[in-house]
């Protein structure tokens, strides 16, 4: 039932029959006011591709409110260059909204709401914002863009045992994206009319052909990405392996060809003998 594939992630946040969890969750992220929420446009999550070379630039949600565009991602693992894909959906969403107006005065407030799987950053919060800060007196720039990011991870571990009367309503919607059984999906839900439906709609989605067609392929492509990893790992070491026996080899016969050269040897017969070309033996004989 996880939510935190990118499949499953985008139907939940996106249903038209139950709009209020998304809305819901970005007042508990931004902090802005339910009632100007009322009023979301959802954008094609696809909206950012140009030509056929930026069909990598997709962002997982986009939806506009007023003057601000919001960008929600499902962060599901953490990999190098993670963060650094998630700042160009910023830009590029920045750069199509600057094309759309006629001046820059009209231009829309960017947010990015980061739900991740994962803990980053260490600090036992629910959430972080990140803003461009001055580096002394900590002036923020006006027009800046604000990240978020929602520790799944850590608000799984700290709130999977406590009784639901003691969570918040945001720490129950954020259980919910980690739910993998019906019962902790319930129990999360309780007799929440907007989690319920939730619920609702991860059962319908775990049954849904073409969704589980979409979740195993997410699956087999994170399978196919760690093998690949572990295949580089293995051949790092296979490599280091043979470059270490070979650097022993080379420096056993620099050792033999001192003691020859000691021995007033010709250069050429211990080149044959050692494999040593002349001006490396030449310059073990400079050395001594």
């Amino acid at each position: 039932m996880l939510g935190v594939y990118d499949c499953i992630f985008k139907a939940i946040m996106l249903d038209k029959n139950n709009p209020e969890y998304l809305q819901d969750i970005i007042h508990y992220v931004t902090g802005i006011p339910k009632n100007k929420l009322k009023n979301i446009v959802i954008k094609n999550n696809e909206f950012l591709i140009n030509n056929k070379n930026d069909k990598k630039s997709r962002s997982d949600i986009i939806i506009e409110i007023d003057k601000t565009c919001i960008n929600l991602e499902m962060n599901k693992s953490y990999y190098e260059g993670l963060f650094a894909k998630n700042d160009a959906y910023i830009e590029k969403i920045s750069a199509s909204l600057y094309n759309e107006n006629e001046d820059y005065i009209e231009s829309k407030n960017i947010i990015q709401i980061n739900f991740d799987n994962f803990s980053y950053f260490n600090q036992n919060k629910e959430i972080y914002k990140f803003v461009f800060k001055e580096e002394t007196s900590d002036i923020i720039l006006p027009e800046n863009p604000i990240k978020y990011h929602v520790d799944l991870d850590y608000l799984y571990k700290k709130c999977y045992n406590k009784p639901i009367v003691n969570l918040s309503k945001f720490e129950r919607y954020c259980l919910l994206l980690r739910a993998e059984t019906k019962e902790f999906a319930d129990k999360i839900s309780g007799d929440d009319q907007v989690m319920k439906k939730v619920t609702s709609k991860l059962l319908a989605l775990n049954e849904d052909e073409k969704v589980i067609g979409l979740y195993d392929a997410e699956k087999e492509a994170e399978k196919i990405i760690r093998t690949k990893i572990k295949g580089a790992e293995i051949k790092a070491r296979e490599a280091g392996i043979k470059q270490g026996i070979s650097k022993g080899i080379k420096q056993n016969n620099y050792t033999i060809a001192k003691k020859m050269l000691e021995e007033n040897l010709e250069i050429e017969l211990i080149s044959k003998i050692t494999n040593l070309t002349i001006d490396e033996i030449k310059s073990l004989k400079t050395d001594k």
